[in-house]
């Protein structure tokens, strides 16, 4: 696991996911007046990434459950998988509906499958609506776009081959190789005047996140706690980019503390000679119920 080599500051902060989300109606009530019933429904957004789905319909009684019709497109093309499924309650609350095997999908093409659930005596007789979630497909998708965020800072610095020809003293000398304007500095650097700072402080970045947090459902409901490591740069400008998780604890998790890190508003970028520089940051976004 990669860590970060060098810390300004670990801050202890308390974060909360949403997930992607598409809402046929508030609630639903079991048995539904009529059939089909729309169903209201949420993604993850790692289930979003492959199976995009459009709606849920209740179609009927089966085995002492209902019928519910999934429908959608899929983004990506995968094999059939597990996926985890759960009744949104209210008070934000979710409540185990169970595991059921999404279909093999194409890149494109639309999916129809039918899954059986809400059982008499074992699911609510009311709730507003399905969380569909995998773990997997959002640890897939975290990676996935650290990945991609590599590839573009590795691709803009690249370098091409130039001919070789031979230099005089003076040449050589003022072909030294020079700082790059783009380097990134440890927090930690002798060379840093002036280290960056979130608007008003620490106590300013806590209650700013304060006021952002939302704790993942499905994590509230499986009691997960931890603390995600998260690093990021604060640029020039005094953004902030290239927001990497270091210290894995749950993929909802992850991916809320990096929202909360990307989502920042600016920061006072830190200086040397007077000129701001880009600065490695690190903090602890600590999850508690």
């Amino acid at each position: 696991m990669k860590r970060l080599s060098v810390l300004l500051c670990i801050i202890t902060l308390g974060v909360f996911i949403i997930a992607n989300t598409a809402i046929a109606q508030t609630s639903f009530s079991v048995p539904p007046k009529a059939y089909p019933a729309n169903v209201p429904f949420k993604c993850d957004a790692g289930v979003d990434s492959y199976w995009h789905v459009t709606s849920i319909t209740c179609t009927g009684r089966a085995n002492g459950g209902y019928k519910f019709r999934i429908k959608g497109t899929a983004r990506k093309t995968s094999r059939s998988m597990s996926i985890d499924l759960f009744y949104l309650m209210p008070g934000n609350r979710i409540m185990t509906a169970g595991a059921y095997y999404f279909p093999n999908i194409e890149e494109g093409k639309p999916f129809s499958f039918e899954i059986v659930s809400a059982f008499t005596g074992y699911a609510p007789s009311k709730f507003n609506g399905f969380f569909i979630s995998s773990e997997v497909l959002q640890r897939i998708l975290l990676n996935e776009q650290e990945k991609a965020k590599s590839t573009s800072d590795n691709s803009s610095t690249r370098k091409f081959g130039m001919p070789i020809t031979k230099r005089s003293d003076t040449e050589q000398e003022s072909a030294k190789p020079k700082e790059s304007p783009n380097k990134v500095y440890k927090s930690t650097d002798e060379k840093i005047e002036k280290q960056p700072e979130f608007p008003g402080g620490s106590q300013a970045f806590m209650n700013y996140i304060s006021k952002s947090i939302r704790y993942p459902w499905i994590c509230k409901e499986q009691k997960i706690q931890g603390d995600v490591l998260v690093g990021f740069i604060v640029e020039k400008d005094g953004s902030v980019s290239n927001v990497t998780v270091y210290k894995n604890i749950h993929a909802n998790l992850d991916t809320e503390a990096v929202r909360i890190v990307k989502s920042s508003p600016k920061w006072k970028p830190g200086t040397i000679d007077g000129e701001p520089v880009r600065i490695q940051m690190g903090v602890y976004v600590k999850f508690r119920l």
